[in-house]
């Protein structure tokens, strides 16, 4: 094995199997894996409270699978590019590897730690590489449907890589933060009380979960909008947080029949949202389409009911408030397709 020492920077990616990053630095030498709490470069984008708590429980997982690959998480705060590049000094390491992300800020990032670092990126969260999926001049979707059309000529995604047996790792390890220092849990008052009854952050989580949808994917148009079932996958914050790829799914429900191929194509939404933020990375605050901007005050005007719970919601989400609530879900949980 090779004396060099890789950063793996994780992201949300936070799974070892179908894992692109982590082997090919496992194929350099020894790794140490890394996950940076950076609240400056998302700007207004930061996680809110729900997602920390997610992340706490996330990480811990995390931590306790490389450990039981011989290797553990390291845990920093701070801008990823000035995290990254200390970590590099104190342990030599010669390469970053990372599965690459196209939110704005994570791509601001990514080019100002490529200015100090040889940072390799690699494609893994989506079921093709954003961008790849193209019309016949070349340029990109700005419609779902051609391009859901366009992106299931290049399916199915490639086999998903299986968890390695064990991960090399260096002669000496980094200082790590304490993830109980970082405050992610909430606790005056603690919101999150019952989360953890209904939801379980984390790759083997993810998939228990992934088993599970799968016996009733077959009935997924039929049963995902109804308030009386669970109809829905719910992998949706696995997803979310990367503890599964796109890939995974895919290739785990894809024969199953019946109208699961309803369920693919909302799976093929996350990348045809990858398409749209590339094509306009202030899509999250700004309209693609200027004409549209003045809809929004109208749309501000209408009148809109209000649940008991006080948010504002239509009647069929309202009445199933009560339910989504106890399961750590927002009001509009019904509605939610994956």
């Amino acid at each position: 094995m090779s004396d060099t020492v890789s950063l793996l920077w994780l992201r949300r990616d936070l799974r070892l199997a179908d894992q692109p990053a982590l082997l090919a630095a496992i194929n350099e030498g020894a790794v140490i894996p890394v996950y940076i709490l950076d609240d400056d470069t998302p700007k207004k984008y930061a996680m809110g409270g729900a997602s920390r708590w997610w992340l706490h429980n996330s990480l811990e997982s995390l931590d306790a699978a490389f450990r039981e690959k011989g290797s553990r998480l390291i845990l920093r705060r701070g801008t990823c590019d000035q995290v990254l590049r200390e970590l590099a000094e104190e342990t030599g390491a010669t390469q970053v590897h990372c599965i690459r992300h196209f939110e704005p800020w994570w791509r601001n990032a990514e080019r100002a730690v490529a200015k100090h670092l040889d940072l390799v990126c690699h494609h893994g969260n989506y079921l093709a590489p954003p961008g790849s999926i193209t019309t016949g001049t070349g340029g990109q979707y700005k419609i779902y449907t051609p391009f859901w059309r366009a992106l299931k000529q290049h399916m199915p995604p490639p086999e998903p890589i299986h968890k390695p047996a064990k991960i090399p790792s260096p002669s000496n390890w980094p200082k790590s933060d304490k993830l109980a220092d970082w405050g992610l849990l909430p606790s005056k008052p603690d919101w999150s009380t019952g989360f953890a009854d209904d939801w379980t952050p984390g790759e083997n989580a993810a998939h228990d979960r992934l088993d599970a949808f799968k016996s009733h994917a077959a009935k997924y148009d039929e049963t995902r909008n109804l308030p009386s079932e669970e109809g829905s996958s719910r992998l949706s914050p696995h997803l979310h947080f990367g503890e599964l790829s796109a890939a995974q799914v895919w290739h785990a429900v894809a024969d199953v029949g019946g109208s699961v191929d309803v369920f693919l194509s909302e799976i093929g939404w996350r990348d045809y949202a990858q398409n749209v933020i590339l094509q306009y990375p202030e899509y999250g605050s700004k309209n693609a389409r200027e004409n549209m901007t003045r809809c929004r005050g109208a749309a501000a005007r209408m009148p809109m009911l209000t649940s008991s719970r006080g948010s504002r919601a239509a009647p069929v989400i309202r009445s199933s408030t009560p339910g989504c609530a106890s399961s750590g879900r927002p009001a509009g949980c019904t509605t939610a397709s994956a």
